[in-house]
This record gives structure tokens, C-alpha cells and sequence, in this order.
């Protein structure tokens, strides 16, 4: 059985890859501060597993999943662009090998279901004040997890029960928001559907899979 207060999530930057995140996105708050752009002219939210990570130091990952949420740039300023080109190195603290994260510029969240009031339960990071021209968003665990049904691979699998087994997912606020999300999805709303159902399955029936 389910706990029946889901655990309130929190953001850990302190890792490596946390830093380094916040990092590229450091660099563009230092060029549209530059640019004099007005007080969160840009709105940015991490998806995929960046964000995981950030959550709960799961796995790492390489590639930062994003979407411009909102943006009212000066004239000639090519945002995408300029993130793409400041891939940050970081030390994988597991292995100890030196990786880069990139700026994925080929994400974007109608790749799967996505529920519209996702925006509203993201959570700020606090590096990027009110006063900063980039307010940059993680996502909610629940909305990565709606989001991963689309492709619904191991590793997003995965991800998903990561994010459950750490309590910041209740299964009936999964379900009830994936579906609704899945009804307005554009794609075949099978594979969601069914990539639903058996997370929720498995997670119910293993034991280690309740929150704690």
C-alpha cells in the first residue's frame, strides 16, 4: 500500500552534475543580464534525467532536457544557440570519468504526454533569483514521469520508480494526471496507456516499490 502523504520533493544541486547544471544555465543569465533583458524574460524547465537526478542522485546523464517555456529575448539573441555551445564538463563522482553536458536541442515535450498544468508544480532553483532574467524550473516527479510514458524505454522506466520508490509520487496522482494527459496526447494513446498500467502494476505488487 501507498503512504498517504506523498513526500515533499526537494532539489539537491550539490552533485557534480547539479553543478554543472546550474552552470550552463549561469552563463546564460550572465549574457541576457548583459543584454539588459527585464526580470524572468526567459523561463526554462529540465525534463528527463538531469531532473531525476537532481531528485534523487539516480543515475547520471549527459544530455539536459529542456524546454523554453517562455522567452521575450533582445533583438538578435539566439537562445537555443547559445546553449548548445556552452557544454559544461563535469566528474561523474561514481566512475570518476570526466563527461560533458550538452543542451539537448532536439527535446521536446510533445514527444510524449504531457499534462498542462505542468508548469504550475514545477520547482524553482533557487541559484536563479525572482530578479533574474532566467527563471529555470525542474519539473515535478510527477509530470518527468508522465512525460516518460511516450517512449517508456528501461531507463525511463526506471526513472519513473525512482522517483516513486522515493515517495515524491502518489500512484493515484500518477494515474489520475497521466490520464488526463494521455486524453489530450496527438500520438497513439496506446503505448502510454499500457506503459502506464504496468508501472503502476509492478509498483504495487513489489514491495521494495512502496515509499518509504
Amino acid at each position: 500500500m501507498e503512504l498517504p502523504d506523498m513526500i515533499t520533493p526537494r532539489l539537491n544541486t550539490k552533485s557534480a552534475l547539479g553543478q554543472a547544471l546550474v552552470s550552463m544555465f549561469k552563463s546564460v543569465e550572465a549574457e541576457l543580464t548583459f543584454e539588459n533583458a527585464a526580470p524572468g524574460a526567459v523561463k526554462v524547465i529540465v525534463f528527463g534525467g538531469c531532473a531525476v537526478h537532481l531528485y534523487t542522485n539516480h543515475r547520471v546523464s549527459t544530455d539536459v532536457d529542456a524546454e523554453i517555456y517562455e522567452a521575450s529575448l533582445p533583438e538578435g539573441f539566439h537562445l537555443r544557440m547559445l546553449l548548445a555551445e556552452v557544454p559544461e564538463q563535469f566528474v561523474d563522482e561514481a566512475s570518476g570519468r570526466l563527461m560533458e553536458l550538452n543542451y539537448d536541442l532536439q527535446y521536446n515535450t510533445s514527444f510524449g504526454p504531457i499534462h498542462e498544468d505542468y508548469w504550475a508544480r514545477s520547482l524553482p532553483l533557487e541559484q536563479f533569483s525572482v530578479e533574474s532574467p532566467l527563471h529555470v524550473h525542474i519539473a515535478a516527479p510527477v509530470d518527468i514521469a508522465i512525460s516518460k510514458l511516450g517512449r517508456a524505454t528501461d531507463q525511463d522506466i526506471g526513472d519513473i520508480m525512482a522517483l516513486m520508490r522515493a515517495g515524491f509520487i502518489l500512484t493515484a496522482e500518477l494515474r489520475r494526471l497521466a490520464l488526463q494527459a494521455i486524453d489530450v496526447y496527438v500520438g497513439n494513446k496506446e503505448p502510454p496507456t499500457s506503459a502506464l498500467s504496468h508501472i503502476l502494476q509492478n509498483y504495487l505488487e513489489n514491495p521494495d516499490g512502496e515509499a518509504c
